[in-house]
């Protein structure tokens, strides 16, 4: 590679932060997928800040340390000021990297906590807002308890002056290659998640609109993960289903996070006739399937192993194959239509994760494969479609309050007269069969284990 090209990219590592999110499609897929056509140079240029300019810049508006950057800034003040002194010592400071948007300004991508220290400190106060302060110095031990403007002319003068080696990744860089690099860039003690490298090079109405949307309450109750929250995960969850409702799942190609990042590019300064639209189809379907699924939103049910008859819910972990198609396909109906069929959604639900193998493997193999991606969304949507419009399904499905009904009576199976641990574990049964004339009334109910009723089968 020449001069203007990022030559050492083979020597930096990926880190991966592991989170519980199952069947994450960003798992399975190491490597990026560009088109051979298309330009996949990094441009970069070495350009050198004294800390003076960057405060300039950050002050000017033309340097984005980082959105919302108080929330982020996790340094130590014994630490913050062992980074000043390592200034007035003359030790090397590592390079900063940053981002040229389209408008000229810039993000920083690696060095940001440095950063923000030296800044913190001539400004006077942590992002927080509390005194910046040395302490904890142990060579210039005189300093400790001194602001900058505490400190002597010539000290104040040698941290202003001191320039900050700075490589910036230009502007005209290939997009997708651009994000790559940033991620490899990522080497710090506590790597960025691609969402919060998104934060950084993407900003714009739609950046804003996620950090808006991270914060719904009812979003949050049924992901229930502070730390996605903190690390700006809800940010890719929701934009996830922006892309996947917008663009529609037929259109969608491999990988989930070129997915994302196109839409997030391409929309990247929203209309604000756009916001509320986009807003709007948002709260529509989180309110559904706060009201359909509950706590039990965006997780498996899952059959015990090696036992055919109970199961239970994996409530710790979010099932992302769920998240898309439970989010996205009730976009697709009016809030009236969902409603009234609450109880029938949940139950085809929870059929087609215990029943169904070929539903089951599309949450749970090569999720972000886009034939599977489409099959799930088939498999749901044509469900969804037969709930809504078809009576037939209503008049062959009991209700769930006929079973609530049963399990709170008597909760034995009809078939084998086992014990019920969990309503979820068991399905409604005709006594005589739907085919063969049977109604569905509560006098040809019975309460019977899955695994049993499957066995059953068209048999009286």
């Amino acid at each position: 590679m020449t001069q203007e090209n990022l030559n050492d990219t083979s020597e930096l590592e990926l880190k991966n932060e592991l989170i519980d999110i199952e069947c994450l499609p960003e798992n399975e897929e190491l490597e990026l997928i560009i088109d051979e056509t298309e330009n996949r140079k990094i441009i970069w240029q070495p350009k050198d800040f004294s800390i003076r300019e960057f405060l300039s810049m950050s002050q000017d508006g033309d340097l984005e340390l980082q959105p919302e950057y108080q929330r982020k800034y996790v340094t130590t003040p014994k630490i913050a000021s062992k980074l000043i002194e390592s200034i007035i010592m003359d030790v090397p400071i590592p390079v900063i990297y940053l981002s040229e948007g389209k408008d000229g300004k810039y993000s920083v991508i690696d060095g940001q906590q440095r950063l923000t220290s030296f800044l913190s400190f001539l400004s006077g106060k942590y992002p927080n807002g509390h005194t910046f302060k040395l302490t904890g110095l142990s060579v210039f031990k005189e300093l400790n308890k001194k602001s900058f403007t505490e400190l002597d002319i010539e000290f104040q003068n040698k941290i202003r002056k001191t320039t900050l080696h700075t490589i910036v990744i230009k502007k005209e860089s290939n997009e997708d290659v651009k994000f790559e690099i940033f991620e490899r860039l990522n080497t710090g003690s506590t790597a960025l998640n691609e969402d919060e490298i998104r934060n950084s090079v993407y900003r714009g109405n739609y950046i804003n609109l996620l950090a808006k949307l991270e914060n719904n309450d009812t979003f949050h109750k049924l992901v229930q993960k502070d730390n996605y929250r903190k690390r700006m995960i809800y940010r890719g969850m929701i934009l996830r289903f922006f892309a996947l409702t917008e663009k529609t799942y037929l259109n969608y190609k491999p990988s989930i996070k070129q997915f994302c990042n196109k839409e997030l590019r391409d929309n990247r300064f929203l209309s604000s006739e756009k916001v509320k639209e986009y807003e709007e189809r948002f709260y529509h379907c989180v309110d559904l399937v706060k009201v359909v699924f509950g706590e039990t939103a965006f997780r498996r049910y899952i059959l015990v192993e090696n036992e055919k008859l109970n199961g239970n819910w994996a409530t710790t972990r979010i099932n992302m194959a769920l998240f898309d198609i439970q989010m996205c396909c009730f976009a697709n109906y009016s809030k009236n239509e969902i409603l009234r069929n609450a109880n029938f959604i949940r139950e085809a639900m929870l059929e087609l994760m215990t029943s169904d193998k070929e539903f089951i493997d599309s949450i749970l193999i090569q999720t972000s494969n886009r034939e599977v991606l489409k099959k799930r969304f088939k498999i749901w949507s044509n469900k969804l479609d037969e709930i809504m419009g078809n009576n037939g399904y209503q008049q062959r499905t009991f209700s769930f309050q006929v079973k609530k009904e049963l399990f709170d009576k008597n909760p034995i199976c009809a078939i084998s007269g086992q014990s019920i641990l969990s309503i979820e574990d068991s399905e409604v049964d005709h006594i005589i069969p739907f085919s063969k004339g049977g109604k569905t009334e509560i006098e040809n109910a019975q309460l019977v284990l899955r695994y049993f009723n499957r066995a059953k089968n068209n048999k009286m």
